[in-house]
């Protein structure tokens, strides 16, 4: 199998490159790499190795480098490995792929066993995780943009709290399939995957190919309710809470009172209103259960 690994050398606070060194000793059949070289090129990389004809791309970094890669490839023929790297691996987690680079390894040697997942789509792109608007986009913005200088978990509480003493909920219509849900959010994610945020399960009964988006809304409630709130969303255990629905469908509209952020995979993409849809199993991965 024609394979190319793709290396994203800054993920996880540049542990990508330790993981790269640590397993290439260990992989016993014919390969290329390349590293990137900045943001956006993972994308270009992928579509020119598609046009070479390779068969596998392994990402060796984060949900980052992932959603990039899938950018290049979607809708091919081209499988893809993962070898988590990042400071997060949501979208491998969703997949049960080992976080151990090594074990992660011997499933893509193995090769057998294929998922076949959805990807949701953003205006001309598609998002492996889950995008959103409201609160968390405020959340992933601030840590992006303003707290590089922090380390990834500190980064984001950081953000958090200070996003949460500012940030209020306002009046926001949700259209799914065409039916209108009126309501008042902390936040509306579209969900594909179960995890986004460094390790939070948003979505825990989120099925990653049944060809719909589940829609995570978390209602109004106070900031003090919110601080109880987060911690279970860790667990999953916040799909019981009264003010946590979700709303299955496969096209999706935000549109608030007053514009506010949106975040795809954790990155800023601008303000509501937004429109996301799903893409039923546009991509094959190499996981270590068959689909």
């Amino acid at each position: 199998m024609k394979t190319l690994f793709i290396i994203n050398p800054v993920a996880g606070r540049k542990r990508s490159v330790k993981v790269w060194k640590d397993i290439r000793p260990y992989i016993n059949f014919p390969y290329e790499y390349e590293f990137t070289q900045g943001c956006g090129d993972a994308t270009q990389i992928a579509k020119h190795a598609k046009k070479l004809g390779y068969e596998v791309i392994v990402t060796v970094g984060g949900d980052g480098t992932i959603s990039e890669v899938v950018n290049g490839i979607a809708g091919s023929d081209i499988r893809l490995g993962i070898i988590p790297a990042g400071t997060g691996n949501d979208f491998g987690k969703t997949l049960k792929i080992p976080e151990n680079p090594c074990y992660a390894l011997e499933i893509i040697k193995e090769g057998k066993n294929l998922t076949f997942t959805d990807l949701g789509k953003f205006q001309d792109g598609y998002f492996i995780n889950i995008a959103g608007a409201g609160f968390d986009a405020e959340v992933a913005n601030m840590t992006n943009s303003n707290l590089k200088f922090l380390n990834g978990t500190l980064a984001y509480v950081a953000s958090l709290v200070w996003n949460l003493a500012r940030y209020s909920p306002c009046n926001a219509v949700i259209t799914v399939d065409g039916k209108k849900y009126f309501r008042k959010p902390w936040l509306v994610l579209a969900a594909n995957a179960r995890y986004f945020g460094g390790g939070m399960m948003i979505n825990p009964d989120g099925i990653i190919n049944d060809g719909l988006l589940d829609v995570c809304i978390i209602n109004d409630m106070s900031r003090a309710e919110i601080l109880r709130f987060l911690p279970s969303v860790f667990t999953g255990s916040h799909k019981k809470h009264r003010c946590f629905e979700v709303i299955r469908g496969k096209n999706v509209e935000i549109e608030f009172a007053k514009p506010v952020r949106v975040q795809v995979d954790g990155d800023a993409k601008g303000f509501t209103p937004v429109r996301f849809s799903i893409v039923n199993r546009a991509l094959s991965v190499i996981t270590p259960v068959k689909d």
